[in-house]
């Protein structure tokens, strides 16, 4: 009976280890609130999404990149005084050797940043949203660097965010699970009770499927949303429909979802003006959406909540006007 306590313990603290490395995967100067990224810039602050929507179609991250492909950052003002600001944006290969916390003072020690540098978009100022493309050719360790400047002191305020490209989202977990393994195994050698392991085999197996069961690190459902618009591009005042195509990151086709469709515009805090519904499922893991339309022009977000029998997953689609 010690040995299963001991086993269902260490599963119980293998599972809080993996909420607690997703809770934490923010770092730098994007942090996570209310499942919103935030940048912040000195006192100023601006969500802060990245989408890579050749690999990944629309679905967004913080920071860390799963693959090497074209990426396109966004930042939505939360401060109105950024639409008035020159801003840059800088990603250099990380040569610090600090990892996930260099901090501008280690990057002022690199004698040529220009040669460590992948991508720079010079000062711009972006009345509505900052947004950059940069396609990246290889995996490993970056570090982004945006930079602020006050048109009236001229002072220069920066956000340093390292980030992985080729980020598996396993971190260190498997680490501790493997830690653990030994713990367990040393527990049994030590007590005498490694005679009794066979017997106890049953219990382990069982506690061990639950720990993998309710990992969401390891089930979490990757889907991807892509959409035509037959009526022809959409256009402000117009009432249109959308067909919405979904698979999972595999290219399997998804059938017999619950789908259903909100959005908005982040900058305006308001969401659409109707209330778009599914109405055919055409087959193929396409869906017909109707009552879509847009009262004015600018950045909006479409979110498409999808409900399989494996959980639920929502993805979001962002169409500027």
């Amino acid at each position: 009976m010690i040995s299963f306590r001991v086993t269902l313990y260490c599963c119980l603290i293998s599972f809080c280890i993996v909420l607690y490395s997703e809770d934490t995967q923010a770092h730098g100067g994007v942090v996570e609130e209310d499942d919103i990224c935030v940048i912040k810039v000195n006192y100023l602050r601006a969500h802060f999404k990245v989408y890579q929507p050749e690999a990944l179609g629309h679905e967004q991250f913080c920071e860390d990149l799963p693959a090497a492909a074209e990426s396109v950052f966004v930042m939505e003002y939360l401060h109105d005084s950024l639409s008035e600001m020159l801003i840059d944006f800088r990603i250099i290969r990380d040569v610090t050797g600090k990892g996930r916390f260099a901090r501008m003072e280690d990057i002022d020690l690199i004698d040529d940043i220009d040669s460590v540098t992948v991508f720079y978009q010079a000062p711009i100022i972006e009345p509505d949203i900052f947004l950059v493309n940069y396609q990246f050719i290889e995996e490993g360790d970056f570090i982004g660097i945006v930079s602020v400047r006050h048109p009236e002191t001229g002072k220069n305020y920066t956000a340093v965010f390292p980030f992985e490209v080729g980020f598996t989202g396993l971190g260190y977990w498997p680490f501790f699970i493997g830690l653990l393994v030994f713990i367990q195994f040393q527990y049994f050698l030590m007590s005498g009770r490694l005679k009794h392991w066979f017997g106890r085999k049953v219990s382990t197996a069982a506690c061990l499927v639950l720990c993998l069961v309710f990992s969401p690190a390891l089930f979490a459902e990757n889907l991807v949303v892509t959409y035509t618009t037959p009526d022809g591009d959409p256009e402000i005042n117009k009432m249109h429909h959308w067909i919405l195509h979904i698979e999972d990151d595999n290219g399997l086709e998804i059938e017999g979802a619950t789908v259903d469709v909100e959005g908005g515009m982040p900058k305006h805090n308001h969401g659409l003006p109707t209330k778009p519904l599914i109405t055919v499922e055409l087959g193929g893991g396409s869906y017909k959406l109707e009552g879509m339309r847009f009262h004015m022009g600018g950045y909006w977000e479409i979110v498409v909540n999808i409900t399989t029998n494996n959980g639920s997953s929502k993805v979001t689609i962002p169409l500027q006007l």
